[in-house]
């Protein structure tokens, strides 16, 4: 059961071990974790858990991170939850980073990170966007 007093972060991903990771290094800072594999599982965790934060991957099977952020911002319940994108590509794929960072931004992300970032520097920047 979640701890009130804990933030909750929704973490969205296909990859499991991602996902693993990042949740046993929120619960060590002190968040609670919810977890999704992808953006129509992500819709249903966010209308059950009402996170701080959604930490979004942009491309993932059934219904990308692009398409759950247009349905998340279009339910007037769920439009207020900060989202930050995460992506794949790295330096060697500038053009799809760049396409991918300037959609997130379009369509209401709070902010977007290559999953090529540090650990530390995401960690950081979830703890950022999810204490306010």
């Amino acid at each position: 059961m979640a701890d009130a007093s804990k933030p909750l972060v929704l973490i969205v991903d296909d990859d499991e071990k991602l996902r693993d990771i990042l949740r046993m290094k929120l619960e060590a800072v002190g968040f609670d974790v919810a977890i999704a594999g992808n953006g129509k599982e992500a819709i249903a965790a966010a209308q059950h858990h009402a996170p701080a934060l959604i930490v979004m991957d942009v491309r993932m099977p059934v219904m990308s991170g692009t398409e759950a952020v247009v349905a998340l911002k279009g339910d007037p319940e769920l439009k207020g939850i900060p989202i930050l994108f995460l992506s794949a590509f790295g330096e060697e794929d500038v053009d799809h980073a760049w396409i991918d960072k300037n959609i997130a931004q379009e369509l209401g992300a709070v902010d977007f990170m290559k999953k090529t970032s540090s650990l530390s520097d995401i960690i950081a920047r979830i703890q950022e966007l999810a204490h306010g």
